[in-house]
């Protein structure tokens, strides 16, 4: 069994390598030095049907702006269920306060915002509405035709003209350094020769589109000012708004100077914010050579789903979370630490061997935080992974104040989703936790954290945790569960799969810089899940034609 099992790891390397080789003199999309991120909102009918369409001709907008060197990088849609947003029953203000109270909206005004409905104030398209020097746009494309190319060209040009606007463009006819006789992004002509590279923009508005805050670096490496807004983001999913007192005082090493949880959560904001500094240029440097090296390898193994999200990082001193490397939203923490020990291991004269060591940790680190970003933004290929193929249980368990005054709140997986069936019966439910050991007022990171299991019962509908006859909390250990425990061939992080997925996936992208078989070392218990694990890779992270990355202008 074990012979047969590395021997299958070693079909998935070959086959993989043999793709790459295979399309070596293909065409393909080339990472570009800027990126535009696109969070597509489609809305449906109340009932969540109908949703409108969503036909991307994704190569015809790249196109438009090519020579800007502009990537649009669409994210996993979401969905709203608004039969009247949708059908254009209502006012595009009303329609974006709606969206607003119901969290839909993404980024802090660095992420376009793209609603697509059936109809804008009654009228159907192609057509679209996009904010002027704003991050909402709302498309209206109809039904996909690919035997009407000239509606195709059409389609591709009203999303790469709104988001025009969007980017501070405006009419060619209003634009006295814009021709208005030759076909233009934002004038007239044939919709196919208005989104031609040829023709699409002028100097002129590359200049305007490259100074607006939604087109981004590939390589992003955040200001001082500009990191302290992106570490409070809680567009993608909750965090501050979910803090208890004991978990920000081991965060910040601080106890919050007021009891009440709102309080206490503006402090943690506030501490948060506060420990964000700037990036020294030799640490920029550092990154960008790291980043790239990064890129490379997963481009040419053919993982171009991670090296296409755009790497955005945010540096923080090290006190905070015990220096511990993080994620927010679609930012990369660092923290003095980490800057540290790449300064110290990189220089130009790197031997290959010191280069290599310095990679398949430093890298396996980028990597993982990387994929944590991507859990965000790709939610439901992850879900897949989670549900179809290691059978966790997707489930809200109701929550119980002992367990939440000692919770520990993971970033990289703020929501205790996730439940793990038992491996005899399939029936039992565990709850995997990690918490706060209870005594000390301001825990330590790491030191004072401790595994804790949970067994579910369902009633009504309802998951809770069990409890014994004198109505206490029953809690285990993972010694309890070990086949479980063996299951995996991580040890740390198995408290939630989306820690399990980033620490295999570094695990992986290590073997991919020392040229090795991944998990060779795993136990036999643990082999289907990796099994897994490497097909679920090879259909969902490779989604991408790119070839290799261009210089990252400085």
């Amino acid at each position: 069994m074990r012979n047969t099992f590395l021997f299958l790891l070693l079909l998935i390397l070959v086959s993989a390598c043999n793709s790459v080789k295979e399309n070596t003199d293909s065409p393909t999309k080339e990472l570009s030095p800027f990126v535009l991120m696109v969070q597509p909102i489609v809305v449906q009918s109340d009932s969540g049907s109908g949703p409108a369409p969503m036909n991307l001709p994704e190569d015809l907008i790249d196109g438009a702006y090519e020579k800007a060197g502009v990537d649009f990088h669409f994210l996993e849609p979401i969905y709203y269920n608004s039969t009247s947003a949708r059908d254009g029953l209502i006012n595009l203000d009303q329609i974006v306060e709606n969206a607003t109270e119901s969290g839909l909206l993404r980024g802090q005004e660095d992420i376009v915002n793209m609603f697509f409905v059936n109809a804008v104030d009654g009228h159907k398209g192609p057509l679209g509405r996009g904010m002027q020097g704003g991050n909402i746009t709302f498309i209206v494309l109809g039904d996909a035709d690919p035997e009407q190319e000239d509606l195709i060209y059409m389609q591709a040009f009203v999303i790469a003209h709104e988001v025009g606007h969007n980017l501070s463009l405006i009419h060619a006819v209003d634009d006295s350094l814009v021709p208005d006789t030759i076909p233009n992004l934002q004038g007239d002509g044939a919709f196919k020769d208005r989104v031609d590279p040829k023709f699409s923009l002028n100097d002129h508005q590359i200049k305007i589109i490259l100074n607006s805050p939604l087109v981004r670096p590939r390589i992003d490496l955040l200001s001082k000012e500009d990191g302290q807004t992106a570490i409070l983001d809680e567009s993608f999913e909750p965090y501050f708004s979910q803090l208890q007192a004991r978990e920000i005082a081991a965060f910040t090493g601080e106890k919050a100077p007021n009891s009440d949880p709102e309080e206490a959560r503006l402090f943690a904001r506030e501490k948060f914010s506060s420990a964000v500094t700037d990036f020294s240029d030799k640490e920029k440097a550092c990154i960008l050579w790291a980043v790239n090296e990064v890129n490379n390898i997963l481009l040419e193994n053919k993982l171009s789903l991670m090296a296409g999200q755009p790497w955005r990082f945010i540096k923080i001193e090290g006190w905070l979370c015990g220096g511990f490397g993080h994620t927010r939203g679609t930012f990369i923490i660092l923290s003095q630490k980490h800057m540290d020990h790449l300064i110290k291991g990189w220089s130009d004269e790197m031997s290959t061997d010191e280069k290599n060591a310095l990679l398949k940790k430093f890298g396996g680190l980028l990597v993982h935080e990387q994929m944590h970003t991507l859990q965000r933004v790709f939610k439901s290929k992850f879900t897949q992974l989670y549900t179809e193929r290691w059978n966790f249980i997707q489930a809200f368990v109701k929550p119980e104040n002992e367990i939440v005054v000692n919770q520990l709140s993971n970033p990289d997986a703020p929501i205790p989703e996730w439940l793990v069936p038992d491996d005899k019966d399939g029936q039992t439910l565990y709850w995997v936790r990690t918490l706060l050991k209870e005594g000390p007022e301001i825990p330590v990171m790491g030191k004072d954290f401790q595994e804790a299991v949970f067994e579910i019962v369902r009633e009504n509908r309802l998951y809770k945790v069990r409890k014994d006859q004198e109505g206490k909390l029953v809690q285990l250990k993972m010694s309890d569960i070990p086949a479980y425990a063996l299951s995996f061939p991580v040890s740390r992080g198995i408290d939630h799969p989306n820690e399990i997925s980033a620490y295999m996936f570094s695990t992986y992208f290590q073997s991919l810089v020392e040229g090795t078989i991944p998990f060779q070392d795993a136990v036999p218990e643990a082999e289907a899940n990796i099994e897994a694990f490497m097909n679920w890779m090879n259909d969902e992270m490779g989604d991408r034609e790119i070839s290799k990355p261009i210089p990252i202008p400085k």
